[in-house]
């Protein structure tokens, strides 16, 4: 490979037939032409062997007798560096079916300068000797049907054996399996056959994968266990008690806001038993007597006195009676 960034522009002088390369017809007398190494181009013949645009005045690149401009000689035939995704012009270095510039091929860990013979793959790293050699050892798989090293990206686990994945097929679609295949009841499918296999979220209306999430069936459906919430406050339940009203799901508190009453007294939701009497509720130690004050029990006989009950023995007080009597006037 030669790059270039200079072409000497010659006359030809008839004592030395030359021609062409790429047209390979003669120079005329006195006609220009590009000298190219040991090569010879009519200015009109010197153009990229793929897109065929113009070379003069740019960057080139002359690989196996044939001159291409920058952007296709790179598409064509450079490497592209695994560490930085930057086309490798010039010196490259190859480890582990991988492509380096030279000064990006450094251990991911202490980043000391990598040479090809002193590099280790692990997972997705590459590592000096000293930082291998710290790391736990990998299982080592070999395929049990062509008993062939699988790669942890092609392999799949079946019935406790290791396989390469692509030696199977999905129960359903019949497409060829790669490593994220899923596995229920000793049938094989690929990911999206096995979403039709799994029950949907009532709340997000996503699969529930029984293998890795946990869900739960309520209320004829089924949801994630973070799903289950209060339709109010939106608190999920985690395995409390719920309450169900239309449809829906609510905790205590947002319930018994829901259904329960006021006592007119507190203002308080009341969840137990409440007293209604003159069209109005009352817990049952707000329910007292307007005059002394006691608690009354809710067969108690009472009257009403500017809303308030009044007991059998407050009503029969004179005080009480002229109230009473002023308020019926």
């Amino acid at each position: 490979m030669t790059q270039s960034a200079k072409i000497t522009e010659q006359r030809n002088s008839g004592k030395q037939r030359r021609s062409c390369e790429r047209c390979k017809e003669d120079f005329e007398f006195d006609e220009p032409y590009f000298l190219l190494g040991s090569s010879t181009w009519h200015m009109r013949c010197f153009l990229c062997a793929q897109c065929m645009d113009p070379l003069v005045g740019t960057t080139y690149f002359q690989f196996e007798n044939r001159v291409y401009c920058e952007h296709d000689f790179k598409i064509l035939y450079a490497p592209v560096c695994a560490k930085c995704k930057q086309f490798v012009i010039g010196q490259v270095v190859h480890s582990a079916n991988q492509s380096f510039h030279l000064g990006c091929f450094i251990c991911d860990e202490c980043e000391i300068q990598l040479n090809s013979g002193g590099a280790y793959r692990y997972l997705d790293k590459i590592l000096c000797a000293s930082c291998n050699q710290g790391k736990p050892k990998l299982k080592i798989y070999n395929c049990s049907k062509c008993k062939q090293r699988v790669q942890d990206d092609d392999l799949l686990m079946y019935q406790h054996e290791p396989y390469h994945a692509y030696h199977f097929k999905c129960s359903t679609c019949k497409k060829v399996l790669e490593s994220d295949a899923r596995v229920v009841k000793d049938e094989i499918y690929c990911p999206r056959c096995f979403d039709f296999q799994c029950e949907v979220c009532f709340d997000c209306k996503k699969v529930i994968d029984p293998q890795v999430e946990q869900s739960l069936f309520t209320m004829n459906r089924h949801w994630h266990l973070h799903h289950f919430r209060c339709a109010s406050c939106a608190r999920p339940f985690n395995g409390h008690e719920h309450y169900e009203k239309n449809g829906k799901a609510y905790c205590r508190e947002d319930f018994l806001e829901l259904i329960g009453h006021h006592c007119f007294i507190c203002d308080q939701n009341v969840a137990g038993a409440m007293v209604h009497v003159f069209g109005k509720a009352f817990c049952p130690d707000c329910y007292r007597c307007k005059g002394c004050d006691r608690i009354l029990h809710y067969k108690d006989k009472v009257m009403e006195l500017d809303l308030m009950p009044l007991c059998k023995k407050c009503i029969s007080h004179k005080n009480f009676q002229k109230a009473l009597k002023y308020k019926n006037q």
